[in-house]
């Protein structure tokens, strides 16, 4: 063997010794450690070991194991001006709209970002604690007709019925769906605190890539501010936004301006600070004046005495902002009560005036028809239009965005039955309880007949005591006797009169009352009082006596003419 082969045959032992040695090691000291390992858990791991008892003493002292209770959520108790808007957003996508699993998860990924640049920290859409039913972006799977048809049959008792619990402040419920080339998105919005659901929005668009950008957009025109009434002076509230100390990157997103609308309601609490109820204050409304960073103040107009003013235990008054999306709005004019009759022919005055104003208009009117002598009218002056109802009692008002707030005037015949505050545009239909003005109606007509009654015993007595004075005139006293003998056997009509107008009075006021309508009482007491008045003036008993008097004054005279004739 030459020596270059004995070198390469050491080399050989030489990495064989480098490769196997260490391996045979770890091998040994993994069965070693294992073996460790083995021995000391061996006593446990046998099958028929059993565990040690321990004494009866430690055993009665150990305590049951009871289950662990659930985490509540504590109550925010900040200041609602430093309570971010809990902004919970559902997308339900159309059977047909054409969108792939790509572009659905880009409206998923854009939309969030589009929020954050533009809202800021004052839409929450990531909770610091996670759970069921929180705030974010998330696909719609309960809805039946995921289209705009089916979003605008949508109630809010179907909303609450998915959602018992919420754990997010604004619910925006979003369709996609394909409108010829384009896209046609709807949406609506429900308010936890009111637990109202808004109108309709719906918007097209015909760029696939923006679809994240349009449904941003419809966001923006649904979102409705809620404020909470702090304080209330007279016609003046102090309010203060939700989320108002966040400052949003996009002024126009969520921030009051002066002339925005609201219309409160009460949540009724119990004692566990739980809301039992809600109740929507009606023909009242709350209109911007002053805004700062966290209060505002807003004036108060309402049909309703003092609804705001009084202090109530364990009722939260808050108010929702409200903004005119409809052309115009149906009102029906409906009675108060189970009675379903419907108002025909009343007319219905459209004005911007406030009752006060239109006082100070008919105050300043009687000055001036006193001081000139002749009749003047002020109804010109703030009555802008005057509507008919139909045959069901309904009218049609159109929506005038530039000044939305206006003041109807409901009149039966010449009574004012009723005067509220209305925005045309906040609802497609609307209805006003009217109170029941069939029993004045009735008075009147009574009392008309009862005119009438009254004008022919005038006319009857100015008869027969018209042919008493020609008579006496022609000196035929004995019919002149026989004819005051009449006047004075006959009752008195002034007293038959006062009978019936009694009758009338009482029997009206007492279905009145029965009815509680306070307004047909205060109604009735003035037709009656002026169909009174009527009475006493033209069958006053005075003008009998009078009568009388001009006739003896007559026979006088003619007796002493008789001498002065025979000479």
């Amino acid at each position: 063997m030459r020596w270059f082969d004995a070198f390469i045959f050491g080399c050989c032992l030489t990495l064989i010794g480098i490769f196997c040695l260490p391996t045979e090691n770890a091998h040994g000291a993994q069965a070693e450690t294992t073996t460790t390992e083995q021995s000391e858990t061996e006593p446990d791991s046998e099958p028929n070991s059993e565990p040690a008892s321990k004494p009866e003493s430690e055993q009665k002292a150990e305590p049951e194991s009871k289950p662990e209770p659930k985490p509540t959520a504590q109550p925010d108790t900040r200041h609602i001006s430093l309570r971010p808007y809990r902004i919970r957003i559902e997308l339900a996508f159309a059977s047909e709209c054409r969108l792939t699993d790509f572009d659905r998860r880009q409206i998923f990924t854009r939309l969030p970002q589009i929020i954050e640049r533009s809202a800021g920290e004052k839409w929450e859409l990531n909770p610091p604690t996670p759970g069921e039913n929180t705030a974010g972006v998330f696909e719609n799977a309960w809805l039946t007709l995921p289209t705009s048809a089916g979003l605008n049959r949508l109630s809010a008792a179907q909303v609450l019925q998915q959602y018992p619990t919420q754990a997010f402040d604004k619910l925006f419920l979003l369709t996609v769906e394909s409108a010829g080339i384009g896209y046609q998105i709807a949406g609506r919005e429900f308010d936890v605190d009111s637990q109202q659901l808004g109108p309709l929005v719906e918007q097209t668009t015909y760029a696939r890539p923006f679809l994240a950008e349009t449904s941003f957009q419809i966001l923006r025109n649904l979102f409705s501010a809620v404020v909470t009434i702090e304080a209330v002076e007279g016609d003046q509230a102090i309010v203060s936004e939700q989320g108002s100390q966040y400052l949003t990157p996009d002024p126009a997103i969520g921030t009051l301006q002066k002339r925005d609308f609201f219309v409160p309601f009460f949540r009724y609490l119990n004692r566990d600070r739980e809301v039992k109820d809600i109740q929507m204050i009606p023909w009242t409304y709350l209109i911007l004046e002053e805004v700062d960073r966290k209060h505002a103040r807003c004036s108060i107009s309402s049909g309703l005495r003092g609804i705001l003013s009084s202090s109530r235990r364990r009722v939260e008054m808050q108010a929702i902002r409200v903004v005119p999306r409809f052309p115009e709005t149906e009102l029906a004019l409906v009675p108060r009560g189970t009675s379903t009759q419907s108002y025909a022919g009343m007319r219905v005055q459209i004005s911007p005036l406030n009752p006060q104003e239109v006082r100070q208009l008919q105050v300043a009117a009687q000055k001036e028809s006193e001081e000139t002598g002749k009749k003047v009218s002020f109804e010109k002056e703030y009555i802008t239009e005057e509507l008919l109802t139909n045959r069901e009692g309904t009218i049609t008002v159109k929506a005038d965005p530039s000044d939305p707030l206006i003041w109807l005037y409901v009149r039966s015949g010449k009574a004012l039955v009723a005067n509220v505050p209305y925005i045309p545009g906040i609802a497609p239909r609307t209805a006003i309880q009217v109170p029941d003005d069939r029993i004045r109606l009735g008075v009147e007509g009574e009392l008309a007949v009862l005119n009438g009654e009254l004008i022919e015993e005038v006319a009857s007595l100015s008869m027969q005591m018209s042919r008493i004075r020609s008579w006496a005139k022609k000196n035929d006293w004995k019919k002149v006797d026989g004819g005051i003998r009449e006047l004075e056997s006959g009752i008195s009509p002034r007293q038959i009169f006062q009978d019936k107008l009694t009758v009338i009075r009482v029997t009206a006021t007492e279905a009145a009352q029965e009815q509680r309508n306070r307004a047909a009482e205060s109604r009735i007491a003035t037709l009656c009082r002026e169909a009174e008045s009527r009475i006493n003036r033209f069958l006053d008993p005075t003008g009998i006596i009078d009568f009388k008097a001009e006739i003896k004054d007559l026979r006088d005279l003619q007796e002493q003419e008789r001498p002065k004739r025979r000479r």
